[in-house]
Formats: structure tokens, sequence, C-alpha cells
């Protein structure tokens, strides 16, 4: 039977600076994008009210991808923003179930033998702490559409 503790002594590999400050960059980068596609919109709206013409078409069809496609990619980066949020707030659970293990780990190390055969007799064997349940992963993520853009 392998040790139930084992993996306790190293903490988690995480970077929660770093995942904050990609999840902040990737917000404020989506919010920078949505409040360009107004202003963009309208400057193409000024160009179109004197073009006429196959180009002016091609070009108004260019716009509506151009807007739809900073939507998208600005509502996916709010999305990666979440996802880098729930990875952290993930890591920093397991972080804190292997401090408790260790402290627990601890405080059996350094139990005397007395208590030790107390607890043998009385039935109060101490066993490793329990973690409350996990609460799994949100992902937000929108379901993939394959084809072109419209």
């Amino acid at each position: 039977m392998g040790d139930n503790l084992a993996g306790i002594e190293q903490d988690v590999p995480f970077d929660w600076a770093a995942a904050e400050r990609l999840a902040a960059e990737l917000r404020s980068t989506a919010s920078t994008l949505s409040s360009q596609i107004p202003s963009r919109n309208s400057f193409a709206h000024g160009a179109l009210e004197e073009w006429r013409g196959v180009f002016s078409r091609e070009f108004a069809g260019r716009m509506r991808t151009c807007s739809g496609d900073a939507t998208r990619l600005s509502s996916a980066m709010e999305v990666a923003a979440n996802q880098v949020d729930e990875l952290a707030r993930l890591a920093r659970e397991e972080q804190d179930r292997r401090e408790a293990a260790r402290e627990w780990k601890r405080e059996q190390d350094n139990e005397g033998i007395l208590e030790k055969v107390g607890e043998f007799f009385t039935g109060d064997d101490d066993k490793p702490p329990v973690p409350p349940p996990v609460q799994p992963p949100v992902w937000t993520a929108e379901s993939h559409v394959p084809g072109g853009r419209s």
C-alpha cells in the first residue's frame, strides 16, 4: 500500500502573480477591443455615405466580418481570463490541502508514545485530514462551430 500523503511536501508549481497578470491583460485587451468597435463602425459608415458600387458593398461586408470577429475575439479573451482565474482557484485549493496535510503530519510526528498508545486503546487513531470536496472547474467556453466567417 502506498503512502497516502505522498506529494504533500512539494508546493503546487503555480505562479499566482503571473496568472493574475495574464487574466488582467486579457480583460484589458478585450475591453480595448470592444470599445473600438463602435468608432470603427462609425468611420466605416461615414465612408460609405458617399461610396457607391460593388466595392462599397464589399467594404460593408468586410466591416461586418471585422466587427463580428472583434466581438468574438473579445468574448474569447474574457472566457480565457475566467479560465485562468479558475485554474488559480484550483491551484490555491490544492496548495491549502497540502499545507493542511503537512501540518497534520508534523503533529503526528511530534506526538509522544503515550499519546499514540492512548489513541490506540481508545480507538481515536488519527487519520489524515479529509479535505472538503473540490468544486469542479467551471468552463464557460462556447462550442465551436466550424465554417467560414459570418
